[in-house]
């Protein structure tokens, strides 16, 4: 199986050192990174920190030209939603007629309408793809949806530290039953993770945006962990509400939970002193994921008629604070 793994950021160095560098048999796997990035892992190569703190330096493959590889069987993109965009020219040489692409996104990702009833029916998310062009570019049939719960940090494209966990969830973005999906759990398996397939793709990602939406803006609000976000009753409470008011929306969508917000919660706080994603690029003056992880929840709200108060007050917050620390670091 040939596996293109697109994205040097912390969960595509995490994939590109367990199913490549360490390896997943039969399995041909290659990092696609922007240059700079592709020029320091050729030269110092990745390193990997576990979750027992033992370490190992790999060399993986590493391009960054995706012309050079040709068709692969999986695509797996590790960027963030909103440079998703960005990404189409390099996708596009990776594709032969039964490649799987397999985004790894925070938040409701572009391709959630598929296939679905009113009020999605195929008609993309603004928030996440403004103008339609990840629908048009990218076949949503090919997709496998995908969601992941590891924790994981990363300095710089050279070295990451994995926090916790080894979970990740995959299904078919249109509910069919696709044997690449079987063949992309057992490539995950094989290589130590914990995957499982799902019939209902969009309700683990719901499960996952619990957590995202619940707590990655606190964190920025507040600079505190997750493990501190969740076990302050304050910041729990404020958390819990945001996530009903999501559970509210799906719900209206024909979203069934097997998980309670409580128990999302609890596995949140489970992580302990972990900074989110989105507080590591808060310190980082990169874009936030506000589109991804708030954007699209009011913009589906708005599609159901379901009242979004909380969701709406702490995305103006964050926002606020965002455009400020950019200025900040400009300055």
């Amino acid at each position: 199986m040939k596996v293109a793994i697109v994205g040097a950021g912390a969960i595509g160095g995490l994939l590109t050192a367990r199913l490549g560098a360490i390896g997943a048999p039969g399995a041909e796997v290659t990092l696609v990174a922007r240059p700079n990035a592709a020029a320091a892992i050729r030269r110092d190569g990745l390193t990997m920190v576990t979750p027992l703190n033992r370490v190992a330096r790999l060399t993986p493959r590493v391009t960054d030209d995706s012309l050079s590889l040709g068709p692969q069987d999986v695509v797996i993109l590790c960027v963030k939603a909103h440079a998703l965009r960005g990404t189409v020219d390099t996708i596009t040489p990776l594709l032969g007629p039964d490649t799987a692409i397999v985004p790894m996104v925070n938040g409701v990702p572009w391709w959630y309408p598929h296939r679905q009833p009113e009020p999605l029916a195929d008609r993309p998310l603004r928030s996440v793809d403004p103008d339609g062009l990840l629908w048009r570019s990218i076949d949503p049939d090919r997709v496998v949806g995908a969601t992941t719960f590891v924790a994981v940090e990363g300095d710089g494209p050279t070295r990451i530290r994995h926090i916790s966990d080894q979970r990740f969830v995959f299904g078919d973005a249109a509910d069919r039953d696709r044997p690449v999906v079987d063949r992309i759990v057992t490539l995950f398996g094989q290589a130590g993770f914990q995957p499982a397939r799902t019939s209902d793709i969009r309700q683990a990602v719901w499960v996952k945006l619990w957590g995202n939406l619940g707590f990655n803006p606190l964190s920025v609000l507040t600079g505190a962990t997750l493990g501190d976000l969740c076990n302050d009753p304050g910041t729990r409470e404020v958390g819990r509400s945001l996530m009903l008011e999501a559970k509210a929306v799906a719900e209206r969508l024909g979203v069934t939970f097997a998980t309670s917000v409580d128990e999302r919660i609890a596995m949140a706080a489970g992580v302990g002193p972990f900074k989110t994603s989105m507080l590591q690029d808060y310190e980082a003056g990169r874009r936030l994921e506000l589109e991804a992880i708030l954007g699209s929840v009011i913009e589906l709200a708005e599609r159901v008629e379901v009242p979004v108060p909380m969701l709406r007050a702490i995305l103006a917050l964050v926002d606020l604070r965002a455009r400020e620390r950019r200025s900040d670091l400009a300055a």
